[in-house]
């Protein structure tokens, strides 16, 4: 069953919604505040946020920003519904990453064939997502049994990096006495960001922080990634290991 969070300051727009989603075999979780829905979308992992602008707390672009600037968070698809009809409202809306936005009063059954149409075009990535962080979490546990002390910024409870780290932070960090490796999840649609090449120098840049024996991993999850990388690794010189991960982790 999927999962839906509703945030919205009127009470009686969110049983509306709720009901009405909630008969259409959603799991509907709601709040009137802003404040509450980092916590609640990192709790419930919602397939979808249906957010207002105005609340009594924090306001919903607030909000918005928020979500999208935390790993974790940022990949789940967000409409925003507001009574607000301002041009620039909106732009700001979209420009801080929300995937539509609906103007109150509003019918029902537009709303839901625009959630339809925001979960349609966010299924793949969200599933790629929920699969690395699977992939994240799994190794944490493999390197933390290995006896290493392990660090990422993309997940609450770790601090991203040692206390004595300077400079680039990746995106896990795995160190015991003599030992650092330090590691780049990528995906397809990073792989092809123009600031690829600058993460993989900055990896091995990482090396300053090491006290003895240093290893900088770039994890991908297809053959034809690590074709790729392997190449633009020996194009650039970069002493960087490029790892194949093709072991299939369920979504917890």
């Amino acid at each position: 069953m999927k999962k839906i969070l509703v945030i919205d300051d009127d009470p009686d727009i969110l049983e509306l919604v709720s009901d009405f989603l909630t008969s259409r075999k959603y799991a509907v979780i709601t709040t009137t505040k802003g404040a509450q829905v980092l916590e609640l979308a990192i709790k419930n992992e919602p397939d979808l946020i249906i957010l207002d602008i105005i609340l009594p707390d924090v306001d919903g672009l607030t909000v918005l920003k928020n979500l999208k600037t935390r790993p974790i968070t940022a990949f789940i698809p967000v409409i925003m519904l507001t009574g607000q009809t301002a041009s620039e409202i909106q732009v700001d809306g979209l420009i801080s990453g929300a995937d539509d936005y609906i103007t109150k009063p509003f019918d029902l059954n537009v709303l839901y064939a625009r959630i339809l149409t925001a979960l349609r075009r966010s299924l793949l990535f969200t599933r790629f997502k929920h699969d690395q962080f699977n992939l994240l979490n799994y190794l944490l546990g493999v390197y933390s049994k290995r006896g290493y002390t392990c660090y990422t910024k993309l997940l609450d409870g770790y601090q991203p990096h040692p206390v004595h780290w300077q400079g680039y932070v990746p995106d896990m960090i795995a160190e015991k006495p003599k030992k650092l490796r330090v590691f780049l999840y990528e995906t397809t649609q990073s792989l092809l960001e123009e600031t690829f090449i600058e993460r993989m120098i900055s990896l091995t840049e990482c090396q300053k922080n090491a006290t003895d024996f240093f290893w900088a991993n770039i994890i991908v999850r297809t053959k034809d990634n690590y074709k790729l990388v392997q190449k633009l690794v020996e194009e650039n010189g970069l002493d960087i290991t490029v790892k194949y991960f093709k072991k299939h982790l369920q979504r917890k």
